[in-house]
């Protein structure tokens, strides 16, 4: 099935968003900020299947990782001072019962995408240092160089980076497309469906991957 919203001249100018699909949230072997297992087996599976149809779409693949400085001499994080998100440090995560500490610095392992959607040469990496992937990186411009209208997205958390990722979007009048079956929180199914809710209600459509694969499909892709 084509969601009626994902026509060819859609499709022709959009590009898929894949945010923080990263071992710290889905490797189970050692990630830290978590999304439970089922629910890390369930958005890889499908987002590994909905990258294969856009790719053979030949439609632009970008992938956002975080990652932050670290000062080896005081043990903190360069990159990332704000109060809140300092003041959470060894608390515990909301829905995940850990504390909470920083593992994603500069060329740590956790950083990485998982290695099922390992970037693929012609596809595109930006770096952020906060939810948002717009916030001080050349995404912007990128999207613009590509001709993007639409954003396909995916990813974690949906309650904090692919919440702020569908805003941010939404305030540049890109169309938001989201995947509600290639997200999920480290915090929970409260989190994530209510993050759904929002993003239905004032920011953009929700799609699942099914119906992406589909309009890939219908523009003569296998």
């Amino acid at each position: 099935m084509t969601h009626p919203m994902l026509t060819p001249a859609v499709m022709d100018r959009a590009a898929m968003l894949l945010v923080d699909m990263n071992r710290s949230h889905l490797d189970h072997e050692m990630g830290h900020l978590l999304v439970a297992k089922p629910e890390a087996d369930r958005i890889i599976d499908a987002a590994v299947k909905v990258r294969e149809a856009w790719a053979a779409a030949r439609r632009p693949v970008i992938f956002v990782r975080t990652h932050h400085r670290w000062n080896s001499d005081t043990g903190e994080v360069i990159d990332n001072r704000n109060p809140f998100w300092m003041a959470q440090h060894k608390a515990p995560i909301p829905g995940l019962a850990k504390p909470r500490k920083t593992l994603a610095v500069e060329g740590a392992a956790v950083t990485e995408v998982v290695p099922q959607l390992a970037p693929r040469p012609g596809e595109h990496t930006v770096f952020k240092h906060r939810y948002s992937p717009f916030h001080n990186t050349d995404l912007e411009l990128l999207l613009k160089n590509l001709g993007t209208e639409t954003l396909v997205i995916g990813g974690v958390n949906t309650n904090n980076c692919v919440l702020c990722t569908c805003f941010e979007a939404f305030n540049r009048d890109f169309r938001v497309v989201l995947m509600p079956d290639v997200c999920a929180s480290m915090n929970g199914a409260d989190y994530h469906d209510a993050s759904l809710k929002l993003i239905e209600a004032a920011l953009g459509w929700l799609v699942p991957s099914t119906d992406v694969i589909a309009a890939c499909s219908a523009q003569g892709t296998p």
